[in-house]
């Protein structure tokens, strides 16, 4: 199988609170990312990426020192960096350090 190399066209740093309904990612103009690896600091969240609305305590979790790994080169996730949100789980927002694909 031959390797596919994914090119980095932009990267972001988000911050995650408690903003109801979650925060989403802001794609990099110029070009529609078909990639995204998400590295988190600081503070635990939870996303979603379907019209489940992320909450405290619902969603998928994410602890501080954890990522999310949208990077398979065989998958395009445009329609999840599109419709993904992000929320925090305690006091403190966290910091979402993103680096974008295509």
């Amino acid at each position: 199988m031959a390797e596919v190399a994914l090119n980095v066209r932009g990267s972001q740093q988000l911050t995650v609170d408690a903003t109801a309904g979650g925060v989403a990612l802001t794609r990099p103009t110029g070009f529609r990312p078909r990639h995204a690896f998400i590295a988190i600091t600081n503070a635990d969240i939870r996303w979603s990426g379907s019209s489940t609305t992320p909450t405290a305590t619902v969603g998928i979790p994410v602890s501080a020192g954890g990522y999310i790994d949208w990077t398979d080169p065989l998958t395009d996730f445009t329609n999840l960096i599109t419709n993904a949100r992000f929320i925090r789980t305690g006091g403190v927002s966290a910091i979402a350090e993103i680096q974008y694909f295509d």
